[in-house]
């Protein structure tokens, strides 16, 4: 049986056998020696700067002791000895009746998960949020399966593909140059091309493969047991040696495979390790990791949706440059906020931050980066936007709303606001006018 772990984001994994006896919390956990010197090799292997895994892990020594920081990547990793780490949001719960912090901080990130966009986590139910015993790779692999189940209840689609065989009889078209060096003294057989209506296609091939994949992944006797039953019923289907051409050939929408579309993806996820992070080396099995600026962007974005259809929300827009380069006479640094939301009365502009600020260092400047507060006056000036929002995570040392006026500029605000990830409210003080 695999071993499973979990640690929050910022958290560190040691290594057992530096220590006498030690014990697991959600900020430290410690893995035997061959499961941590797997994890540190792909840690090295992958630490070119500005890559995924760099930004994701961090490998030190303090006191003759190796240790691995976790950064503020979430997701789950698992080492080639079949350890298992799931990596989940430090989240600020705030209630004191729930003190189970690891089986909330699952719960938010699988709700995070499944407001993202373009992902296939959309299909993740309240039986899935509210687990606590199903590891989160098996609940990726749950839905993954129920994709396939819906695509045999439609069926498996098969296509016309052309094949040469030879045969004993004429079918289709006559392949000379091969029947003469295949058949020369052969005269009752004919080598030839024809179109045969097959199951064995590239989006079939690609879901055999994942298929055959989990199942050495699956600790789940009843995932197993589904996997094999789908299985035999792609048996027609010929197993890929190759990926990436199958891969290449599926790009694009078809209408017609439309219904295969979240297995599709759901298959590329668990090939390719296509979650929003690339990583090279064969120190792991599995990595499948998301940044959190990128999982709290588009869960504050869905949440402000719902809590304000009657705003035209965007998100990541577009419509604006920094400047223009005079001797091209081209725009240049085109800016991007993460939220434009327009109301009946004014144009909000805001940005959301993965950080934990504090509200007690008014010296340190609440720990609010300077270039953010540079970002947003750029903002406020190109949207003609008088009030400006930095979306910041709730924790135990920003609980109020902060209130900030750009120097000489009479109309020019910007508030930093807390977001209770477990609420649809951004702010119990503030809400949008």
């Amino acid at each position: 049986m695999s071993e499973m772990k979990q640690i929050s984001e910022f958290g560190t994994i040691w290594n057992a056998g530096e220590f006498d006896r030690p014990n697991d919390d959600f900020g430290n956990i410690y893995l035997d020696r061959k499961p941590f010197e797997s994890l540190k090799n792909f840690v090295a292997e992958n630490n070119d700067p500005g890559s995924e895994i760099e930004s994701a892990f961090s490998y030190h020594r303090k006191k003759g002791k190796d240790y691995i920081r976790v950064k503020n990547y979430v997701g789950v990793i698992e080492t080639r000895q079949g350890v298992f780490i799931e990596i989940l949001p430090k989240i600020y719960n705030g209630t004191a009746e729930n003190n189970n912090e690891v089986n909330y901080s699952r719960k938010i990130l699988l709700s995070m998960l499944r407001c993202l966009k373009k992902s296939p986590f959309k299909t993740l139910d309240q039986a899935h949020l509210n687990s606590t015993r199903m590891p989160i790779l098996e609940i990726f692999i749950s839905l993954f399966l129920n994709e396939i189940d819906l695509i045999v209840k439609r069926g498996i689609k098969h296509n016309y593909i052309s094949i040469e065989e030879n045969q004993q009889f004429l079918k289709g078209r006559l392949l000379f140059n091969r029947q003469i060096r295949a058949n020369a003294i052969r005269a009752n057989r004919f080598y030839v091309q024809f179109d045969g209506f097959k199951a064995n296609i590239p989006q079939n091939r690609i879901l055999k493969a994942t298929l055959k994949y989990l199942k050495d992944k699956t600790h789940s006797n009843k995932n197993k047991k589904q996997i094999e039953g789908f299985l035999h019923l792609f048996d027609q289907v010929h197993d890929i040696v190759h990926i990436e051409p199958d891969l290449k050939k599926i790009n694009g929408h078809n209408r017609l495979f439309s219904y295969y579309d979240t297995a599709l993806t759901w298959a590329k996820l668990f090939l390719e390790g296509k979650s929003f992070t690339s990583y090279k080396g064969k120190h792991l099995n599995t990595a499948l990791l998301f940044p959190m600026e990128v999982l709290f962007e588009s869960y504050v974005a869905h949440r402000l949706k719902i809590q304000y259809p009657a705003f035209n929300i965007t998100t990541q827009d577009r419509k604006h440059y920094l400047l223009t380069d005079l001797q091209m006479n081209r725009k240049k640094f085109r800016i991007r906020p993460d939220l434009v939301i327009e109301t009946a009365e004014k144009v909000i502009v805001a940005d959301t931050k993965w950080k934990l600020i504090d509200q007690h260092q008014a010296s340190k400047n609440y720990l609010i980066s300077q270039a953010d507060m540079y970002q947003m006056y750029a903002y406020g000036k190109k949207y003609n936007s008088n009030q400006l929002i930095l979306i910041y995570p709730e924790c135990d040392t920003f609980t109020e709303t902060l209130h900030f006026k750009y120097e000489g500029e009479n109309e020019l605000n910007c508030e930093p606001w807390k977001f209770r990830t477990d609420n649809v409210f951004i702010s119990k003080y503030k809400q949008i006018p």
